[in-house]
C-alpha cells in the first residue's frame, strides 16, 4: 500500500487515520447475544461465529422491537423493553456523517472510495484522493490500497438515519424532508417551486426548477 498524499504535514498537521465505527459491535460477545444497532435505538443485532474461530460478528439484517419497545442496551439488559420516558433513545451515531476528533484525522469520503477528508484545527475538513495504482482509501488504516475490499461500506445513501435531532434531507424526493427527534421522522415537504438543500437544510427556490433525487 502506499502512504497518503501529506497533505496534513503541508498544514503542519500529524495525519493518522481514525476508525469511526457506526456499526453494531460483537467484540467480546457470545453466541446468541443481543447488541444495540447504533443508529436506531428500536433495533438490534443477533451475535454469531460463523466458522467456529471465536471471531464474533453481528447478523446481517438488525431486528426490530415489537411497536412500543427499545432496545435496552445496558449490560445487564440487552433486551426490548416498554418505552418509558423520553431519554429512551440517546447516543445515536449516523454511518454517514463522519465527525473529526482531531486535527489531522483522515477520514473516509462514505460516498467514494477514491477520496478521503483531512480534518483541520476549526473542525473543518479538506478533501483529497487516491489516484494511480492505489486508487482505494483504506479507512481502518488511513492508506491508499490496491484492494477495493477495504472501502468503507456502512453508509447506505438511500436509508435516512435519525440519530440527532434536526433536519434529515429526504433522500427519494429532494423536495421534501423529516424533522428528526429519534426515533421519531416527521415528513415535510418544500413550498412549490421549491426544493431541499441538504447542505444547508432548508428550502429554497430552485433557478432550474429541477432536483436530483439521492436514490
Amino acid at each position: 500500500m502506499q502512504l497518503l498524499p501529506v497533505v496534513a504535514a503541508l498544514l503542519l498537521l500529524e495525519a493518522r487515520s481514525t476508525v469511526q465505527l457506526c456499526a453494531p459491535d460483537c467484540t467480546a460477545m457470545s453466541e446468541g447475544d443481543k447488541v444495540r444497532d447504533p443508529t436506531n435505538c428500536l433495533r438490534y443485532y443477533y451475535c454469531s461465529d460463523p466458522e467456529g474461530n471465536g471471531d464474533m460478528v453481528p447478523s446481517s439484517d438488525p431486528i426490530s422491537c415489537p411497536t412500543g419497545l427499545y432496545f435496552n442496551a445496558a449490560e445487564s439488559v440487552r433486551e426490548c423493553e416498554v418505552i418509558s420516558g423520553t431519554q429512551y433513545c440517546t447516543d445515536l451515531c449516523s454511518p454517514c456523517a463522519l465527525v473529526c476528533e482531531a486535527p489531522g484525522t483522515l477520514l473516509a469520503n462514505p460516498l467514494d472510495c477514491s477520496q478521503y477528508k483531512v480534518c483541520l484545527e476549526d473542525g473543518s475538513t479538506i478533501d483529497t484522493g487516491c489516484s494511480g495504482n492505489f486508487p482505494f482509501f483504506d479507512y481502518q488504516t488511513g492508506f491508499c490500497s490496491k484492494d477495493p475490499s477495504v472501502c468503507y461500506d456502512l453508509c447506505d445513501p438511500c436509508e435516512v438515519y435519525c440519530a440527532t435531532e434536526g433536519k434529515v434531507p429526504d433522500p427519494r424526493d429532494c423536495r421534501s424532508y423529516y424533522y428528526c427527534d429519534p426515533p421519531v421522522l416527521a415528513p415535510f415537504t418544500c413550498p412549490e417551486n421549491e426544493v431541499f438543500n441538504p447542505d444547508h437544510l432548508f428550502c429554497e427556490v430552485s433557478a432550474s426548477g429541477n432536483c436530483t433525487n439521492t436514490c
